[in-house]
């Protein structure tokens, strides 16, 4: 049985210039980041719950590594 060559065959399009919005994906123009002020704002929110996000996982990190330190400072204070 033959082998069939894999080589795909190279297709030209003519797309405009552009880009998709961050939030929802539409097609937007070149220098834009969203379709609307509603996926603006959208992003905004997302941005900001992400950021408390990340503040509270170093805390948590902080108070972990806080509580791995203090027995052993008690233990040399004390011993």
């Amino acid at each position: 049985m033959p082998r069939r060559s894999r080589k795909k065959a190279r297709v030209e399009l003519n797309i405009a210039d552009h880009r998709h919005c961050e939030v929802c994906g539409k097609v937007i123009p070149p220098g834009e980041k969203y379709c609307s002020p509603k996926c603006e704002e959208k992003a905004a929110k997302e941005r900001q719950s992400m950021e408390r996000l990340r503040k509270v996982w170093i805390a948590m990190i902080i108070i972990f590594i806080a509580l791995m330190i203090v027995p052993y400072l008690f233990q040399m204070l004390g011993g």
